[in-house]
């Protein structure tokens, strides 16, 4: 799939399946877990629908029991269901004792979904080499917890020097084992992600729409994710003393988020864009 090859170019449409107190900003123990945003999970299931797009679901193990359902029905229509640990630590604040247990448990929860080989993708995108590594021995079918932004206190850098490229900059093979990478581009010398979550609501349009038509122009895939809580139609009363950025950032254009995602969707499928699921590309 090198630039210029007769194959298609690729979109990945995914949504990370988590509530809005697994966010890393907040307090948990000062949330109020009894407000849920699942109902940005059915609209986004909505979206993909109507334009016939099958997508892959990242799920906190702990959330599995209470959409079990629906994953069901999603798995059953070629949809693309993997984890996203067990209760949205990020790993690295993990030992590599309780990384394990936290995978473990999160696979044994998704044998509620299918037994089949499936992704992950690290919460925060805050994945090591060793944790990578880790995750390869457990026989998992590939990762998408990789982003080139060292700017962004919460992420790391994922070390896959080893790794082939498949796709510049975007996918990456070693042994079978796939790592995707989520989409960014250079602007003022920065590197900025232009694959949905709060970049989508926060970045004014006008320029997010140009770096993102002058992305697809210049590759073969793109990596879109979202969250639940930004297709949410509730108003979250986020814990006292959350800071005036933080409560900017959460709800900072939530309104927007599927009009914009409709954009994106059809410029995609405009500029010859297939739409495919992580595991289809990984097999």
């Amino acid at each position: 799939m090198e630039k210029g090859s007769a194959n298609k170019k690729t979109a990945v449409i995914s949504i990370d399946v988590e509530e809005w107190y697994h966010l890393e900003y907040f307090d948990r123990s000062k949330c109020d877990e009894s407000v849920s945003v699942l109902d940005g999970f059915d609209s986004f299931v909505e979206l993909v629908e109507k334009y016939g797009i099958k997508s892959t679901y990242f799920i906190v193990g702990e959330l599995i029991d209470s959409v079990q359902d629906k994953l069901k029905k999603l798995h059953s229509k070629g949809n693309d269901i993997a984890l996203h640990s067990w209760s949205h630590k990020r790993p690295v604040s993990l030992n590599e004792g309780e990384f394990i247990q936290d995978m473990n448990r999160s696979l044994e929860e998704m044998k509620k979904i299918h037994s089949e080989k499936c992704g992950y993708r690290a919460p925060c995108f805050s994945l090591n080499r060793d944790y990578l590594n880790q995750i390869i021995n457990e026989g998992f079918l590939y990762d998408s917890s990789r982003i080139n932004q060292e700017e962004h206190p919460l992420y790391t850098s994922l070390d896959i020097s080893d790794f082939k490229s498949v796709v510049p900059n975007s996918i990456y093979d070693k042994g079978g084992f796939k790592e995707f990478e989520v989409s960014t581009i250079k602007f003022l010398g920065l590197s900025i992600p232009i694959s949905g979550g709060g970049y989508l609501r926060i970045i004014p349009w006008p320029i997010y729409s140009m770096l993102f038509k002058r992305y697809i122009k210049n590759n073969d895939h793109y990596n879109l994710f979202i969250h639940p809580f930004e297709l949410s139609s509730k108003k979250i009363k986020t814990p006292k003393e959350t800071s005036f950025l933080t409560n900017f950032r959460f709800n900072y254009n939530r309104k927007k988020v599927k009009r914009r995602m409709e954009k994106l969707i059809l410029l995609l499928k405009k500029n010859g864009f297939e739409f495919k699921t992580f595991k289809e590309l990984a097999r």
